[in-house]
């Protein structure tokens, strides 16, 4: 077990299962800190790893299908901001809304298009490259493990500094945290409350479209029905751990590849039942957010002993 951790294979692995989750993760964080509560990122990942699978075959160009792929899910995601947000419709089911459409639907269209409600395999779908990272890959280890990922992988990472530097170091960012803190205010402010909202959706489809396609051009090279399975709400729990910090939130995703990761190694070198296995990830994700709720709880009564003892 210890080779096993020690190996640069086995962090290679780690990252690369982070890769999704991590920008589903950047997804919630960006609506989260304008108020939106996005149950919809799930469904929204589906339909857009299918939209990049089916983009790419057609036109046999990968730019077009991940254009095809990210006009989806800002689609998506504007389809959820009109109904709980122009409708007032209520926000959490129009995102079960969305994610039953996407399960059903993904399969519907495969079905037409492939025959199969199952997998894409019989098209010639494009998939992004691997890259090779100069001078890093060169380093004993480090190199084994930073170099030769997927380009989503390295765009996942960019997108999460970037989004970092957005929220907290411009006026869109202060304008779209005033939005969630208190839209009232912000809006005697000047700010328009809706605008900043319709923009962070657009962020966030955009960031499930890659994450999404990652898994169908990326980690595979075709669309399997559900293939998504769970991550779009394994995404909301880091968002939470996180508190709508993306930095955090990059880090708190490899909670999950780490666990994805070990679950590996059980499926190949322990005796446990399959069904236990497939389910450590989650397992290990909800025991961390017990014990992060355990320890904020902590220092919240710590930090109001203080206050009471000030007081007095």
């Amino acid at each position: 077990m210890i080779k096993f951790l020690a190996s640069s294979s086995f962090w290679y692995s780690v990252l690369a299962g982070t890769t999704p989750v991590m920008l589903a993760t950047l997804a919630a964080n960006i609506v989260t800190k304008s108020g939106i509560f996005n149950l919809a990122i799930e469904g929204t990942m589906l339909i857009c790893a299918l939209a990049g699978v089916l983009g790419s075959a057609f036109t046999q160009n990968l730019w077009i299908g991940a254009i095809i792929g990210v006009a989806f899910g800002i689609l998506i995601s504007y389809i959820l901001g009109y109904f709980a947000l122009i409708m007032k419709g209520p926000m959490n089911s129009c995102g079960v809304a969305i994610n039953l459409t996407a399960a059903g639907g993904t399969v519907f269209v495969l079905a037409t298009i492939t025959g199969s409600k199952v997998t894409s395999s019989s098209l010639n779908s494009l998939t992004f490259p691997k890259v090779n990272l100069p001078l890093i890959e060169n380093i004993p280890i480090l190199g084994e493990i930073l170099s030769g990922h997927n380009l989503i992988t390295y765009l996942g990472w960019i997108f999460a500094i970037l989004t970092w530097v957005l929220l907290y170091k411009t006026k869109l960012g202060r304008n779209i945290r005033a939005v969630g803190e208190n839209e009232l205010a912000a809006k005697s402010a000047g700010i328009n409350v809706q605008l900043m909202k319709f923009t962070t959706l657009a962020m966030c489809g955009v960031f499930c479209a890659f994450g999404g396609m990652y898994l169908s051009m990326g980690s595979l090279n075709s669309f399997t029905a559900d293939m998504v399975a769970g991550r779009g709400y394994l995404a909301l729990a880091m968002d939470a751990m996180s508190q709508g910090n993306p930095l955090v939130g990059w880090i708190s995703s490899m909670l999950y590849g780490f666990s994805d990761t070990i679950t590996v190694y059980l499926q190949l070198y322990s005796e446990l039942d399959l069904k236990l296995i497939s389910a450590f990830p989650y397992i290990f994700i909800i025991i961390v957010l017990l014990i992060v709720q355990m320890i904020k709880n902590r220092i919240k009564k710590h930090q109001e002993k203080l206050e009471a003892m000030k007081i007095k």
